[in-house]
């Protein structure tokens, strides 16, 4: 059985409102699933170059005990490296750079009470045992990380680096 084909304005009512609405849901689709993957507007730094870092104060943080002859405490000392707001900040040096970092580190002073909090969290989570070897301060580092950038945000923060990590 063959179908009559459809001649004048039925024709557009048949076959167009259809692909039109295909159309349609194929755009919103492909929006939609690339709206999270867009990358950061500032590049990571390249060799040699880093973003602003932000210093926290060292922290002594009360360690996760598991036996008797492990430390308690642990003193730490972090700092966050920041995606800068432009490009050109990975070229600034001297009086411009010092100047363009403090602005730059100003925007995050109000997060940084929440940056300790998620510090000293992680970092009580853990026991000595686990700290004292490499892969548990790698551990710590990506755990510090994620943590950082769910404050701040996934494409704000680039690393963290121990600046003092010291348990008694």
């Amino acid at each position: 059985m063959k179908l009559p084909i459809p001649k004048g304005k039925r024709a557009i009512l048949v076959l167009g409102v259809p692909l039109g609405l295909a159309a349609a849901g194929a755009f919103v689709f492909m929006q939609m699933s690339a709206a999270g993957s867009t990358p950061p507007a500032v590049p990571d730094p390249g060799t040699g170059q880093l973003g602003p870092i932000l210093a926290l104060d060292d922290r002594v943080i009360n360690l996760s005990v598991n036996d008797a002859g492990s430390y308690k405490y642990a003193k730490i000392g972090v700092s966050i490296e920041l995606r800068p707001s432009t490009a050109s900040f990975y070229d600034l040096h001297g009086t411009e750079r010092t100047t363009s970092e403090t602005t730059e580190l100003d925007k995050y002073q109000d997060e940084v009470p929440r940056l300790l909090d998620a510090l000293g969290a992680v970092v009580s989570s853990h026991d000595s045992s686990t700290l004292t070897t490499p892969d548990g301060r790698a551990q710590l580092k990506s755990e510090l990380l994620d943590a950082f950038r769910q404050i701040l945000g996934p494409d704000e923060v680039i690393d963290v680096f121990f600046t003092n990590f010291v348990m008694q």
